[in-house]
């Protein structure tokens, strides 16, 4: 569940202007790339350089939403080898590595868009990320907290949710709500963080809250399959049968070939034996 929620997160983090893929709208429609720019007409100025490098970039990052690596990467090599001392192409550059599961070149691409731009606090979480995969936590934080460091960042709620999970891990519940909350705040609609704020209420015993956090998000985001999900879980443990398999089968509906939807089935597979 939480690499699903790590893939998501690795699209938002790609540079500050970029909306968060929960938040930001409670829709979001992954689009076909366009194409490149290119003059219209005989007579009419062709792009720039910098304006092909923009669009080789835009398209790059739009087959990373789409999750084809190879062609994105394909579309930003090209803009890198127009602009390359641009960082954030660095950086997109490092998260379809990410995605791919390559994080030694993921790491030298970031690490070059930081050596271009020290205060980029989205490399700076893609950082963070890698450092999670690998297992070093001390330093994803310290990273998460250097993102954190630079007043401008866009979107400090994707490093204070960082920042919770690794404090959630390592028992520090009180603290990880504390980010949690800082992450709402910042954002008003990050879905991560909710969810993840109700998870720890469960395992603190505090399900009845928890269970109030999940209809407030099937309010908010009703075409989204998470809630419905914990919410069937949490019924079938509580011996209420009939609402679990009312809230699975909604989750399943929404989106049926996802991880968290294997999850669900094998919860009604389990209500109806």
């Amino acid at each position: 569940m939480r690499r699903e929620f790590a893939l998501l997160i690795s699209a938002l983090v790609l540079f500050s202007s970029c909306a968060s893929i929960f938040g930001g709208s409670k829709k979001e429609e992954v689009r076909k790339p366009p194409p490149p720019p290119v003059a219209e007409e005989v007579n009419e100025q062709k792009p720039s350089k910098e304006q092909r490098a923009e669009g080789y970039y835009e398209i790059g990052i739009s087959y990373i939403k789409l999750g084809e690596i190879p062609l994105a990467l394909n579309y930003l090599f090209k803009a890198k080898k127009l602009k390359p001392d641009d960082p954030k192409i660095y950086n997109a550059i490092g998260v379809a590595f990410m995605r791919r599961g390559d994080y030694k070149r993921a790491e030298s691409y970031i690490r070059r868009a930081l050596s271009i731009k020290k205060d980029f606090s989205e490399a700076w979480v893609n950082l963070g990320m890698i450092y999670e995969e690998k297992g070093d936590l001390r330093k994803a934080r310290r990273f998460y907290q250097r993102a954190l460091s630079n007043p401008l960042y866009l979107t400090p709620e994707v490093a204070y949710y960082r920042l919770a999970l690794i404090d959630e891990r390592e028992g520090n519940l009180e603290e990880a709500k504390r980010e949690l909350n800082l992450a709402v705040r910042n954002n008003s609609d990050f879905l991560p963080a909710y969810l993840e704020l109700a998870k720890i209420l469960e395992k603190e015993g505090k399900v009845e809250k928890a269970k109030e956090i999940y209809y407030s998000l099937i309010e908010l985001y009703p075409k989204s399959p998470y809630a419905y999900c914990y919410l069937g879980r949490i019924y079938k443990e509580q011996g209420m049968a009939k609402e679990a398999r009312r809230f699975l089968e909604k989750c399943l509906s929404l989106n049926p070939e996802v991880s968290l939807a294997a999850k669900a089935r094998k919860e009604l597979e389990e209500l109806n034996e």
